[in-house]
């Protein structure tokens, strides 16, 4: 008999079966979509062989002609079936958008409609040999809606293709296309039997590119992993279902632990988690750990359990902080999730509870850096100008560079709303390289050289130099622009770790060769310390405005600033203070022996054509 292929392709399955059945295995649609498919698949290829040893029978032993047209049109229905779920299973990334509801419904009918005709339709069967098959109208019709279902699905997966990932829709179209292929050789060499054996092959490609659940555990402990937690989440969404849930970051503070002591610690943690039911638990960092749970109350409930072991572990310090999200319909869905857990988890709080305030808070900081990514790809970033008067020369001869960012309709946004989060999340280097080119390509004008500009003050930040050369694209853009090094004068605002302040040394050494000059920025506000004081190789040091209007209102700040002018000008530095705003303030800086002055006693941060024009005012 013919039923070599199909043997095969049952021995394949029923292998696959129990690597499925042995796995841990997360209840997710799409996975039960795949179990329906996989089930209909075994029992499919089952009753091809059934039918043609009934075919068999029938032909050479006198078997019931009427069993085994039976058998044979319940294998046929079986094919229908398994088309349909293929469907089902291919076109869920698009279902769940209902762009496909009506096709979906369509379908349907057209399944029952079709298994209908099957049943009421006659059919017969052939044997010679090894060449055996099924014929007649029931068989047309089953062949019409299998390639029906297997056209269908690959059009639609084509279709929406911007729907499904990149490597579900190259496993779809093999699983399917292997499939048409196949029913198309058997349908023209009836000895040729390979619809079972191509169907089975294509769960095995499913299976292995796209729900194999190892690849969604972690090694190390055997939870879930942060993907199978989006995978999660995202079906949940997906059909609205409410849940709760908490993330855990667990840390074990031995400071000279090794590998080994670590994975330990990880490893007792995860047998906690495991301990607390049936929940599915995800490792989603070093020492973070979530679970899911359908209500509220669970939830919280488990999460004190944890806490209080936690709390309970004497041989080793441990600190225990958790995210506690009482109703997963606070948040839009698992971008929203992820986004919440990255902005929070380092917070202060033992027990941080999602509420309305931080979901707000966070879709601000989150609108703020599309904000910052749009602007920067529509350039949309500007650099605005504040003059710096020099004291000594009564004259104007720098002027600090200010970045400065548009929304679409033209509206200015406040530096005090994107500053923070551009440095929190590294868009500070992009915004400080579009500055810095910015300043290059006005410098490069010559026009401000002419009217007694000296140099051009720009933040760059500390993070800029944390990768490879990082002082290359001031290099670059200096030889770019063909401009004299020292026309650049950078300000360093933040303090550093003691790596990266020795990198940070390192590199000022190399611009300092060139000829381009550093400030120390902010001074007097925390950020920058005495510390960086005594070590940076800066020319001048800059009073924060918070510090230079503290001379007028308090008395330490008044004789810390006296003592630090007699400091600087003994290191031979200069001092420039900010916030200036009257002439009574300029007068008072002027006594005390400030070099340079800048505020809006002058003016205010403008562009750089009504910089060139208020030089030009000054001079007249």
């Amino acid at each position: 008999m013919n039923i070599e292929l199909q043997i095969c392709g049952l021995v394949m399955l029923m292998i696959f079966l129990v690597l499925i059945e042995r796995d841990r295995k997360l209840n997710v649609k799409n996975r039960l979509l795949f179990i329906a498919a996989f089930g209909v698949c075994i029992i499919c290829l089952i009753f091809d062989i059934a039918s043609i040893v009934c075919i068999h029978m029938a032909v050479y032993e006198g078997f019931s002609p009427m069993i085994t047209r039976g058998v044979c049109k319940f294998y046929i229905m079986l094919l229908v079936i398994q088309g349909y779920c293929g469907f089902l299973y291919a076109c869920l990334d698009i279902a769940v958008q209902f762009k496909v509801r009506w096709i979906r419904t369509l379908a349907f009918i057209l399944f029952l409609i079709g298994e209908i005709l099957i049943i009421v339709l006659p059919i017969d069967y052939y044997m010679d040999g090894r060449i055996v098959y099924s014929y007649g109208p029931a068989a047309l019709c089953t062949y019409a809606l299998a390639v029906f279902f297997i056209v269908f699905t690959l059009f639609l997966s084509l279709k929406y293709r911007k729907d499904i990932p990149h490597r579900r829709l190259i496993a779809l179209f093999t699983w399917q296309g292997l499939w048409l292929m196949a029913a198309i050789i058997q349908f023209i060499s009836k000895e040729t039997l390979l619809v079972g054996f191509a169907a089975a092959l294509g769960m095995v490609v499913l299976y292995s590119q796209l729900e194999n659940p190892n690849e969604h555990i972690d090694r190390t402990t055997g939870l879930f992993t942060q993907n199978a937690l989006s995978l999660y989440l995202q079906d949940k969404y997906n059909y609205k279902k409410p849940f709760a849930f908490y993330t855990a970051r667990i840390k074990y503070l031995v400071p000279t632990a090794g590998l080994e002591i670590k994975k330990n610690a990880v490893t007792r943690s995860a047998r906690a988690f495991l301990k607390l039911g049936k929940e599915p638990v995800f490792r989603i960092g070093d020492d973070m750990f979530c679970v899911v749970y359908d209500t509220p109350e669970k939830a919280y409930e488990k999460l004190m359990d944890i806490k209080a072991q936690a709390d309970g572990v004497t041989d080793i310090p441990v600190e225990a902080k958790f995210i506690y999200f009482p109703d997963s319909r606070m948040l839009s869905g698992t971008d929203e999730v992820f986004d919440f857990i990255h902005s929070y988890e380092d917070s202060n709080e033992s027990i941080l509870t999602c509420d309305t305030a931080l979901v707000e808070k966070m879709r601000h900081r989150s609108g703020i850096y599309n904000l910052i990514e749009n602007a920067l790809r529509d350039d949309r970033v500007e650099v605005y100008y504040q003059p710096i008067y020099n004291v000594k020369e009564r004259r104007f001869t720098s002027a600090e560079a200010l970045v400065r960012i548009k929304n679409e309709d033209g509206t200015k946004v406040s530096p005090g709303e994107f500053i923070p989060v551009a440095e929190e999340n590294g868009q500070i280097i992009p915004l400080g390289i579009r500055v810095f080119k910015k300043v290059c390509e006005f410098l490069a004008t010559g026009e401000l050289q002419k009217l007694g500009i000296e140099n051009i003050e720009t933040n760059v930040s500390v993070a800029q130099f944390d990768h490879e050369n990082p002082a290359g694209f001031v290099k670059d853009h200096i030889e770019t622009y063909n401009i004299d090094p020292e026309c650049i004068n950078l300000e360093i605002t933040e303090t550093a770790d003691n790596e990266l302040k020795y990198l940070l040394l390192l590199n000022m050494e190399r611009l300092i060769r060139m000829g381009v000059t550093f400030s120390l920025d902010d001074f007097g506000t925390g950020r920058s310390n005495l510390d960086y004081f005594v070590s940076m190789p800066a020319r001048n040091i800059k009073f924060d405005l918070s510090f230079t209007q503290g001379y007028f209102t308090n008395d330490k700040v008044r004789h810390m600033m006296k003592g630090m002018v007699n400091i600087a000008h003994d290191l031979n530095m200069k001092i420039v203070s900010e916030g200036v705003e009257s002439k009574e303030q300029y007068e008072a800086m002027e006594r005390l022996g400030i070099d340079y002055v800048q505020g809006y006693y002058f003016s205010k941060p403008i562009p750089g054509s009504e910089l060139i024009e208020f030089l030009k005012e000054w001079q007249e």
